[in-house]
């Protein structure tokens, strides 16, 4: 969990606005499903250079997909990129207290299913 947060402030705001551009109509089909294929890799345990390689199995990750990322913003249509960037300008602003509240949820929902596991055991 640490190696893809560390990824994420890295190149947050390309990310960012691939999100965005991800729900905008125009964006073209191709780039969609490469962006999803990214971000499934990054979080997949199956990888090209496993992660048990040290340092190798990071490399891969840090190189593939913000290189995805960046070449997928790069195909994104001129007025959907404008948008995206300036949608993703605002919520960059709010990024502090959507971190805090996503990590509560984290929190409450990890409890609830240690909970539950510990209702069915005893």
């Amino acid at each position: 969990m640490r190696r893809i947060l560390t990824f994420l402030k890295l190149f947050r705001y390309d990310l960012l606005v691939m999100l965005v551009a991800l729900k905008h109509r125009d964006t073209p089909k191709n780039v969609k499903g490469l962006l999803i294929a990214a971000i499934l890799y990054l979080v997949s345990p199956i990888d090209l250079i496993p992660d048990a390689i040290p340092l190798a199995g990071i490399i891969d990750d840090a190189v593939i997909v913000p290189a995805a990322v960046m070449g997928l913003t790069n195909l994104l249509p001129s007025h959907v990129r404008y948008q995206a960037e300036a949608q993703a300008g605002k919520m960059l602003r709010y990024m502090p207290a959507i971190l805090f509240t996503a990590t509560l949820f984290v929190i409450c929902w990890l409890g609830l299913v240690i909970y539950g596991i510990y209702r069915l055991i005893f």
